[in-house]
């Protein structure tokens, strides 16, 4: 439905070695657990906060740095559709359009960060910025 907020709890940036040769970025996105955060944050009767928490991290390989992030989204649902969110996610399924609104909100979020990051370490950054040309 809404997305209200989005909090880190965790940025860790190492650099191992220096940059030689073919450098390879991996980044990873997995959504580690959903809650319902009613208890907390109680707007209205019929609409129920979820918090996902998540990692995002970016590996510059072999073993050179790594960057990663640990924090939260918190959601706005219709209680219903909150209750079966959290019914799916026993098992680990997530539907897709609430996986890939989720996953935005950390993509953005989270690069914005690491652009940042990789710039005070210097790492090249992990995704190619777009170029001006002639």
């Amino acid at each position: 439905m809404a997305i209200i907020g989005f909090n880190l709890n965790k940025i860790s940036v190492e650099r191992k070695e220096p940059i030689k040769g073919q450098v390879n970025i991996k980044t990873n996105l997995k959504i580690t657990e959903i809650k319902d955060e009613k208890n907390i944050l109680e707007i209205s009767k019929d609409k129920t906060a979820l918090k996902f928490d998540f990692e995002f991290d970016i590996d510059y390989e072999p073993k050179i740095a790594n960057i990663h992030f640990a924090g939260h989204v918190l959601d706005l649902e219709d209680a219903a559709e909150a209750k079966k969110i959290l019914k799916e996610w026993k098992d680990k399924k997530l539907d897709e359009d609430l996986r890939l609104r989720i996953s935005n909100m950390i993509w953005v979020k989270c690069n914005i960060k690491a652009f940042l990051l990789e710039e005070e370490i210097g790492l090249p950054v992990h995704i190619p910025l777009p170029r001006l040309t002639k």
